[in-house]
């Protein structure tokens, strides 16, 4: 090896450093709303500064670095203005990532992240170690962190909402019930695109009472509805069609299995269970599954799953794997019926 070639991937790994770092000052960006204060044009650091109540110099010098990545202008004589890159840091954005800044930003973000070793050691997930009680547990207990954690949950849904209504025909359903989600982005989606299905919003009451999400315009026209409940307990009877977008990756085989049963026997004889997951294929290194495999790890102990994996558990729930429909988005469609042995 030359000297050259030696230094090509210790440069790569001090680049995968700076990026931590670099997202930091992202993250900072964001919580202070700065491309919001922006929108309008451009402005000074002092008055940056004091619309946001922090030191003027500190600001510039994070305002300055993020100008050397792209994300702002530095105009001179401590001006700044916003970038099209830094547009999706504003609240309304329509694909804003502002909810994944805080979210990489927040405590228990960091702070579950720097215990992987835990994990790696024990198999257990490393939030539990670091806060004392399962993730969901935590999430239940702290509003703060459970609004960003919603947040992200609905900018994912928005985002991905228009290509997963479009990739499967839901115009045959009569009911559709979205268990766990959230503010109805994802059902919005998939009522706008088919006129035919009403819809159920089915989360926790302090989700589901959460006045403005997207879903309450089509509650207004009469096509859907809120009801409150854990589904780990039940989820609400009588509909044709179940969907679960990213609920069953957050749990381990034995808690999914429950989810899906109390889905499978709450649906009518000829009705489906509908996944939208990420499934990681055979063998693959370095995706976006992988990654959020050990997200799972590190937060819930559960984990990503394999075509064969969904295929094993939906069979121990009593459903059979008839389909996977890619999307445009990093999501498939799992589509799920009643196996023969639970019909007989």
């Amino acid at each position: 090896m030359t000297e050259t070639s030696d230094l090509e991937p210790a440069e790569h790994l001090r680049r995968l450093f700076d990026d931590v770092e670099f997202s930091y000052l992202v993250v900072v960006a964001a919580r202070l709303g700065v491309a919001d204060l922006l929108a309008a044009g451009p402005r000074s650091i002092a008055d940056l500064a004091s619309a946001t109540g922090v030191d003027a110099t500190s600001l510039y010098r994070v305002l300055r670095a993020l100008a050397g990545r792209g994300l702002f202008i530095d105009e001179g004589d401590s001006w700044f203005s916003l970038t099209p890159l830094a547009e999706p840091l504003r609240r309304d954005d329509p694909h804003s990532v502002r909810p994944q800044a805080l979210w990489s930003g927040s405590e228990e973000y960091r702070r579950a992240w720097g215990d992987l070793g835990y994990s790696v050691r024990t198999g257990k997930p490393a939030f539990d170690h670091v806060f004392g009680k399962p993730f969901f547990e935590h999430l239940a207990e702290d509003q703060a962190f459970a609004t960003i954690f919603s947040d992200v949950m609905t900018s994912s849904s928005s985002d991905d909402g228009a290509s997963i209504a479009a990739a499967h025909d839901f115009s045959g359903y009569r009911r559709i019930v979205d268990v766990g989600g959230g503010h109805g982005a994802l059902l919005s989606a998939v009522l706008d695109r088919h006129p035919g299905p009403s819809g159920v919003l089915f989360d926790l009451p302090n989700v589901v009472d959460t006045p403005g999400g997207a879903i309450d315009r089509h509650i207004t026209a009469g096509r859907a509805e809120k009801v409150a409940g854990d589904f780990a307990e039940s989820v609400p009877p009588g509909a044709d069609a179940y969907l679960l977008k990213w609920i069953v990756h957050d749990w381990d085989d034995d808690a999914a299995i429950r989810i899906l049963t109390n889905c499978r026997t709450a649906m009518t004889p000829d009705g489906t269970v509908i996944l939208v997951e990420i499934v990681v294929s055979e063998g693959t290194a370095g995706s976006d599954a992988t990654r959020l495999d050990t997200t799972m790890l590190v937060f819930t102990g559960s984990r990503e799953r394999t075509e064969r994996e969904y295929q094993e558990l939906l069979h121990r729930a009593g459903l059979t794997l008839n389909r996977i429909t890619p999307t445009a988005s990093r999501f498939s469609l799992l589509e799920t019926t009643t196996n023969q042995e639970r019909q007989e």
